[in-house]
C-alpha cells in the first residue's frame, strides 16, 4: 500500500484536489431545500410544493445533463470538465442567498445543478483512466467519503450556522469557502506533470448512449439504483427534517443532528464499501442486494403499523437504516462501469446518474404534491407550516411499493467482480 502511494502520488494530488469540490457540491445538494425548508416557506411566503421544486429542479437540471456530461469528459477529459462545471456552481452558490426573488432563486440554484453535475462524471472519468480498474470502487468510496462530509457539514453543522447567523449568511459564507478550493484545485492541477489524457472517442457521438442502453445487463443496474438513491435523497435533502419535525415531534436542531448522524453512518459505510467488495474478491451484487434490503426494512419499520408514520422511534430508527443502506452508492457506479465498454466510463456512469436524479426529482416533486394536498389540515406558525402525519405516511407507503420492485430488481444484477465484462452484440450471438 505505501508503494502505491508513492507511485501514484500526482495521481492522488488530483484526485484530492477533485474531492475538494466534490465536498461543496454535495453540501449544496443537501443543503437546499433540505436544512433550510421552514426558513425558505417562511422567508418567500410560498407553499410546500414550491420549496419542493427548489428541490427538483436541481435534481432535473443535475440528472438531464449527465449523459452529455459523461460524453463531454470522455472526449475532453475529467479534469477540464470539474474546472468548468466548478465554476458555474461557484457562480450559482454565490448569488443563491443573495435572491430576494422566487425566480432568481430558482435561475440560481439551476446554475449550482449544472455546474454540480459535472464534477462526479469528471472523478469517474479521472479514476478511469489514472488508477487500475481493481482499485475503482476503492478509490470511489474515499471520493466519495469527502463527498459525503460535505453531506454532513450540510445538516447538523449548517442547521446551527442558520440559526446563528441566518440562512442567507450561512450559504453565503459556503460560497466563498468553494471559491477558495476551486483556486487550490487550478493550482494543483496546474502543477502536477500528467498530461490530460484522452482515451475516449475522438469526437462526440450518441453512438455510445446507444451501445450502453442497448445492453440488457444495465436495465437492474440502472432500476435498482435509481429507486434507492431517490428514496434516500427525498428524506437527506428534501422532506427529511420537515418530516421529522412535524409529524416525529423533534425540534429543528434535533432534526437535524439526527440527519447528521443519518449522513455519518452513510459516510462510514460508503467509504467501507469498496473495502468490503475487495475482501469479498471484488464482488458487487452482494452489497446491492444488501443495500435494497435495508432500504425495505427501514420503510417497513416507518409505515409498518400506525402510528408508526408519527412515531419518533421508529422514524429514528428508519432513516438511520437508510444512511446504511444508501451506501452501495460507489458500487452501483462500479457495476454500471464494468457492465459497459471501458472507452466510454463516464458515459455510462452518466445515464446511471441522469436516470436515477430524474427519478428523484420526480419523487420529490411527488412529495411535495401530496403535502400540498393536506394543506387544509396544516398548523401555520409564525416560523413553519406544520404538515399532518397522515401526509408523511401517504408518501412513505409510496416509498414502500418502490422499496418492494427495486429489491426484486437486484436479483437480477450481474456480476462483474472488478473487471469489465462487455462483450459486443454480436459476440454474445
Amino acid at each position: 500500500m505505501r508503494d502505491f502511494f508513492v507511485r501514484k502520488r500526482q495521481e492522488l494530488v488530483i484526485l484530492f484536489a477533485m474531492g475538494l469540490l466534490y465536498f461543496f457540491s454535495f453540501f449544496q445538494r443537501v443543503a437546499v431545500p433540505g436544512t433550510v425548508f421552514d426558513e425558505l416557506q417562511t422567508d418567500f411566503a410560498t407553499s410546500a410544493s414550491t420549496i419542493a421544486g427548489l428541490a427538483a429542479v436541481f435534481l432535473y437540471l443535475y440528472g438531464g445533463v449527465q449523459i452529455g456530461v459523461g460524453m463531454l469528459a470522455d472526449r475532453f477529459g475529467g479534469r477540464r470538465t470539474l474546472l468548468i462545471g466548478s465554476t458555474l456552481m461557484i457562480i450559482g452558490s454565490l448569488g443563491y442567498p443573495l435572491s430576494h426573488t422566487l425566480p432568481l432563486l430558482f435561475a440560481f440554484r439551476s446554475l449550482v445543478a449544472l455546474g454540480g453535475a459535472c464534477i462526479f462524471i469528471a472523478i469517474i472519468k479521472e479514476l478511469d483512466t489514472l488508477f487500475d480498474t481493481r482499485d475503482f470502487a476503492l478509490l470511489l468510496s474515499a471520493v466519495l467519503f469527502m463527498g459525503y462530509s460535505g453531506g454532513l457539514a450540510a445538516t447538523f453543522p449548517l442547521e446551527r450556522a442558520v440559526h446563528a447567523v441566518g440562512w442567507r449568511a450561512a450559504l453565503l459564507t459556503s460560497g466563498i469557502l468553494s471559491v477558495l478550493m476551486l483556486a487550490l484545485a487550478a493550482l494543483l492541477f496546474h502543477r502536477t506533470r500528467l498530461p490530460h489524457h484522452r482515451q475516449g472517442p475522438s469526437s462526440i457521438s450518441l453512438s455510445g448512449i446507444r451501445t450502453i442502453l442497448a445492453l440488457p445487463d444495465v436495465w437492474p443496474v440502472i432500476l435498482t439504483g435509481a429507486i434507492n438513491f431517490s428514496i434516500y435523497f427525498l428524506f437527506q435533502a428534501s422532506i427529511g427534517k420537515k418530516m421529522l419535525t412535524d409529524a416525529g415531534g423533534y425540534s429543528s436542531s434535533t432534526a437535524s443532528g439526527l440527519f447528521f448522524a443519518v449522513m455519518l453512518l452513510c459516510v462510514g459505510f460508503s467509504s467501507a464499501a469498496g473495502f468490503i467488495s475487495r475482501w469479498i474478491g471484488n464482488r458487487r451484487k452482494p452489497l446491492i442486494t444488501i443495500g435494497t434490503g435495508l432500504m425495505l426494512l427501514a420503510l417497513l419499520i416507518m409505515t409498518g403499523v400506525p402510528p408508526y408514520a408519527s412515531n419518533p422511534r421508529a422514524l429514528m430508527i428508519g432513516l438511520l437504516l437508510m444512511g446504511v443502506a444508501a451506501s452501495a452508492s460507489p458500487i452501483f457506479s462500479a457495476s454500471m462501469k464494468e457492465i459497459c465498454p471501458a472507452s466510454i466510463a463516464g458515459t455510462s456512469v452518466g445515464i446511471l446518474n441522469c436516470i436515477s436524479y430524474l427519478c428523484i426529482a420526480l419523487f420529490t416533486n411527488g412529495a411535495g404534491w401530496v403535502l400540498d394536498l393536506f394543506s387544509s389540515e396544516a398548523v401555520r406558525t409564525a416560523t413553519a407550516v406544520r404538515y399532518p402525519p397522515a401526509a408523511y405516511r401517504m408518501v412513505l407507503i409510496g416509498c414502500l411499493g418502490m422499496a418492494i420492485l427495486s429489491c426484486l430488481s437486484s436479483l437480477r444484477i450481474r456480476e462483474s467482480r472488478g473487471q469489465c465484462i462487455y462483450r459486443p452484440q454480436r459476440d454474445r450471438a
